[in-house]
């Protein structure tokens, strides 16, 4: 088994915590698989050879691993104000509050 250049030592807590999200049913999948990438690096494992085990780029695998060695287990939450900005709205308003639908 290949090192990696990010080295993880995690507590057992973090360890009983992490494979636990690995397990979970109900848990976001994003979230499992960035427990399992943190895992593997955790056991040694390079990260291409992660990348190839999750399916993932090498880039992805670096950055959460990196952030967990940062920032722990808060490190794998989603930053706040990512993603796309709603385009529709169900009340018919659109992301600017203006109406967008009109009756036929």
């Amino acid at each position: 088994m290949n090192t990696s250049p990010i080295r993880i030592e995690l507590t057992s807590e973090e360890g009983t915590e992490l494979a636990a999200r690995t397990r979970s049913q109900l848990m976001a999948h994003r979230d499992v698989l960035r427990a399992r990438i943190v895992l593997l690096l955790a056991d040694g494992c390079s990260v291409s050879s992660v990348a190839r085990q999750v399916g993932k780029t090498r880039k992805i695998i670096r950055k959460w691993g990196e952030r967990f060695v940062k920032q722990r287990l808060e490190g794998l939450r989603d930053k706040p104000g990512r993603g796309r900005e709603p385009g529709f709205s169900p009340g018919g308003l659109g992301a600017s509050g203006k109406a967008r639908l009109r009756a036929a």
